[in-house]
C-alpha cells in the first residue's frame, strides 16, 4: 500500500509544483501606445512580455483598436489582448511621410534648423495621433472600468507619450518604462532627475554629436538639452493636461511629475555603443535585449543565394520596419546602380516596383531574416538606418556597418557607431553612387571596422546574466517591494535646493560678513593707531 502512494504522492507534488508560478504569478499590464506602431518596438515590448507569462504571470496587452500589431506574437506576448475603440485621424500619416522624407538643409549652417524643424513636425503629428487616441481611452467608461476591477500589481509601458503615465496615476498602479533607445521625447533623464552635464553627454534628439564637442557643438549641444528639450516637453505634454483634469487624473501634480513618477528605467542600450555618462540606481541597461534570440537556418532558396556569393559574401540592407517609403525612387535608383558595381552580393529589404538599374547581383525581398542573415559566416556588411535592435544585431553577430540615419534617434545611434569605428555614416542629402560604393568598400577592405566590431560586440555580451534575466529580475523585484529604494530625492527638490544656490549665498554671504568685519577690524585698528600718534605729536 506503501509503495502505491509513494507515487501518487509524487504525482500531486510534481503537479502542485507545476502550478505553483502561475498561482504566485502576478498581473501586469503592458500598453502599447505608440503611435507609429513600428514592428521593432513590438517586438521590443513582446519580447519581456512573452518571457514574463513563462515565468508564470499574466499580462494583458491594452491598445487602440486601430492599432497595427505587427511584430508582436500576440499567442505568445499576451494571456489577453484588450482594444478600445479609436478615432483613425486621416491625413495624419501623410504629414508624417513628409516630415520623415524631406531632406536636410545642405548648408552645414542651416542642417541643425532644417533637423530640428523636421522632428518638430514629425511630433506634432505623432502627438495628434497620440492625443486622440488617449482622449478615446478614458472616455470607453467599459474599458476603464474593466481596467480598475482587474487590480494590476504593475503598468509596464515605452513611454513615448505620456497616456502612459495618467493611465498609472488613474488605475493607481506603479509602473515600469522601458525604452527601445537612448531616450524617447517624453522620457529622458531630465525628467528622470537623472544629471546630463551637456559638456559631455550628447542629448541631441536627433543629431550627431559625439562625447567630444567643440565650443559651437557644446552651446548646439546645450540648447538642445536645455532650450529645444523644453519646447518639445511643452508641445507634448500640455495637450494632455486637458485630458488630465477632464478626468481629475491627479491634477496636483503636473503631467512631468507623473511621468517621472516612474519605478524604474530600463533602457535599451550600454556602454559599448553608448558614451560613459551619469547614471541612476533606478537605470537598468538591458541592451541587445533580442539579439540572442536562437537562429534559425536560411530557406533553401535564400541558402542558396547566399552560398552563390563566394569568397566575397553578402551584404544585407535594409531600412527597418516602418512601412512609410523613407527614400525615393531618386535615391532607388542610385542603390541599385551601386550595388551592381560590388563584387558581393546584395540583399535588399525592398516593397515597391523594381529599380530599372538593378544588378544581377541584387535580390529584392519584401522581408529578410535579419538575425538569421547576419549570423551567417557569408554576410560581410549591414547597411541599415541605424534602428537601435538591428545595431545591437551587428554588434552580437560582429558585422560592420553602413549606416543611412532617416529620423528620430539614428543620427545619434551612427555617431555612436562611428565614433567607435564599427563602421562609417552616409548622409542623405549627400547620396551618391560614388559616396555608396566608397564607404563600403572602405568597411570592408579597412581591417579595424571588422576589429572594432568584434571588441564592441564582445563587450556588450560580456554581462553576469542575458538582457532578458536582467529585465525579468527588476520588474519582479519592484513587483515585490517597489522602487522607492532606488530613487534619488532630486525629484522632490526645487532648482534652488537641487543645485544647492542657497548653500553657496549662504556660504558667500559668510565669506563677504568675515571680509567685511576684517575691514571694520583693520580701519579701527588703523584710526586708533594713527590717533594715538597724533595726539602725542601734539603734546609734544
Amino acid at each position: 500500500m506503501a509503495s502505491f502512494r509513494f507515487p501518487v504522492v509524487l504525482a500531486m507534488g510534481m503537479a502542485l509544483i507545476m502550478v505553483i508560478p502561475r498561482a504566485n504569478g502576478a498581473k501586469f499590464l503592458a500598453t502599447l501606445f505608440h503611435p507609429m506602431a513600428q514592428a521593432s518596438h513590438n517586438r521590443f515590448v513582446g519580447g519581456i512580455t512573452t518571457s514574463l507569462i513563462g515565468r508564470g504571470h499574466e499580462v494583458t496587452v491594452l491598445a487602440a483598436d486601430t492599432y497595427d500589431f505587427k511584430g508582436l506574437k500576440k499567442d505568445v506576448a499576451a494571456t489577453r489582448v484588450l482594444t478600445f475603440k479609436a478615432q483613425t485621424p486621416s491625413s495624419v500619416r501623410k504629414e508624417m511621410g513628409k516630415a520623415l522624407s524631406a531632406d536636410q538643409a545642405s548648408n552645414p549652417t542651416f542642417q541643425l534648423l532644417s533637423e530640428l524643424a523636421r522632428l518638430a513636425m514629425m511630433l506634432k503629428a505623432l502627438n495628434y495621433i497620440a492625443v486622440q487616441n488617449c482622449a478615446d481611452m478614458f472616455d470607453n467608461r467599459d474599458v476603464m472600468n474593466g481596467l480598475l476591477k482587474e487590480k494590476f500589481d504593475l503598468l509596464l509601458v515605452e513611454m513615448f507619450e505620456p497616456c502612459d503615465a495618467l493611465l498609472a496615476e488613474y488605475l493607481n498602479v506603479p509602473f515600469v518604462v522601458m525604452t527601445g533607445s537612448l531616450r524617447h521625447p517624453v522620457f529622458n533623464e531630465h525628467i528622470y532627475n537623472i544629471p546630463i552635464p551637456s559638456s559631455y553627454v550628447p542629448f541631441n534628439p536627433s543629431g550627431a554629436l559625439t562625447d567630444e564637442m567643440s565650443f559651437s557643438q557644446r552651446l548646439q549641444n546645450f540648447l538642445e538639452a536645455n532650450v529645444f528639450r523644453k519646447l518639445l516637453d511643452y508641445m507634448q505634454i500640455s495637450s494632455f493636461r486637458t485630458i488630465q483634469l477632464q478626468h481629475n487624473i491627479g491634477t496636483a501634480f503636473s503631467v512631468r511629475e507623473l511621468i517621472g513618477r516612474a519605478e524604474l528605467w530600463l533602457c535599451h542600450i550600454d556602454f559599448a555603443l553608448d558614451f560613459p555618462h551619469p547614471i541612476a540606481p533606478n537605470w537598468i541597461s538591458i541592451a541587445g535585449l533580442l539579439s540572442d534570440a536562437e537562429t534559425k537556418p536560411l530557406p533553401k532558396d535564400l541558402e542558396d543565394f547566399v552560398q552563390g556569393s563566394g569568397d566575397h559574401g553578402v551584404i544585407v540592407f535594409s531600412l527597418g520596419s516602418t512601412d512609410m517609403n523613407l527614400l525615393n525612387s531618386e535615391n532607388d535608383e542610385l542603390f541599385a546602380k551601386a550595388f551592381s558595381q560590388l563584387p558581393q552580393r546584395v540583399l535588399w529589404k525592398y516593397i515597391g516596383s523594381p529599380p530599372r538599374y538593378l544588378g544581377n547581383n541584387t535580390r529584392l525581398m519584401s522581408w529578410l531574416p535579419q538575425s538569421d542573415l547576419l549570423a551567417h559566416p557569408k554576410t560581410k556588411l549591414l547597411f541599415y538606418h541605424g534602428g537601435m535592435a538591428g545595431v545591437y544585431e551587428a554588434m552580437h553577430f560582429k558585422k560592420p556597418m553602413v549606416l543611412l540615419p532617416l529620423f528620430a534617434d539614428q543620427p545619434g545611434i551612427g555617431a555612436r557607431i562611428e565614433k567607435k569605428g564599427m563602421g562609417v555614416v552616409l548622409s542623405k542629402s549627400s547620396l551618391s553612387v560614388e559616396a555608396i560604393t566608397t564607404a563600403i568598400r572602405l568597411v570592408l577592405t579597412d581591417p579595424s571596422y571588422k576589429t572594432n566590431v568584434e571588441k564592441y560586440g564582445s563587450i556588450s555580451k560580456d554581462t553576469i546574466v542575458s538582457p532578458m534575466e536582467t529585465a525579468m529580475f527588476w520588474i519582479e523585484h519592484i513587483n515585490k517591494f517597489g522602487g522607492s529604494h532606488l530613487k534619488s530625492r532630486a525629484g522632490e527638490l526645487n532648482f534652488i535646493t537641487l543645485n544647492s544656490l542657497d548653500v553657496v549665498a549662504f556660504i558667500l554671504i559668510i565669506v563677504l560678513l568675515g571680509l567685511y568685519l576684517d575691514y571694520v577690524i583693520l580701519r579701527s585698528c588703523y584710526r586708533f593707531m594713527c590717533g594715538r600718534k597724533t595726539v602725542k605729536t601734539k603734546s609734544d
